[in-house]
């Protein structure tokens, strides 16, 4: 590839996440309501290593999120025998991804976490997708909910890779 190429492609990496994080304005009022120390700026090497999936608008992301949650709860999904919950799951994320979560059980690493409601599967999500980004990234998804849970990496990457293969198919 020749570097305007690179360049090119880096330009449209960063015109993405610029989208994604949301107009100026929105990051303004975000600024001064939860008046934290300004995020880190992301250098041409940050948006190098920015995974495809981050790229996508905010619906899909929101999406990829509700996903990797399930994957990274499957074990406990698998386990479950509570009804009500697992149709919320399925009325949530549909019945193809609660399969695709339940078939991958065994294979999450370190068991997963455990069972959360249907009100804090987003949070979770995107507290996995944050997991599995380099920190200066996360900027980008700041517009995302939180409930600020420390995710293990690589149950992270799992979640949010499975997430996508399954997304993507």
């Amino acid at each position: 590839m020749s570097a305007a190429a690179e360049r090119a492609a880096l330009a449209r990496i960063g015109a993405s996440l610029a989208e994604l994080a949301g107009e100026r304005g929105e990051r303004r009022a975000r600024a001064l309501i939860e008046r934290g120390p300004a995020p880190v700026a992301a250098s041409f090497a940050d948006l190098s290593r920015a995974p495809d999936w981050l790229q996508r608008p905010r619906p899909a992301l929101m999406r990829l999120s509700v996903r990797a949650a399930l994957v990274a709860m499957a074990p406990a999904i698998a386990a479950s025998i509570d009804g009500d919950w697992l149709r919320e799951l399925a009325r949530r994320a549909g019945d193809s991804a609660l399969d695709a979560a339940i078939a991958l059980a065994p294979d999450v690493p370190g068991g997963g976490v455990g069972a959360v409601g249907g009100d804090a599967i987003d949070a979770l999500g995107f507290d996995l997708l944050r997991a599995a980004l380099p920190g200066v990234l996360h900027r980008y998804l700041e517009w995302a909910p939180t409930a600020a849970r420390r995710c293990d990496a690589a149950l992270a990457r799992f979640a949010v890779a499975a997430a996508a293969r399954e997304g993507a198919a």
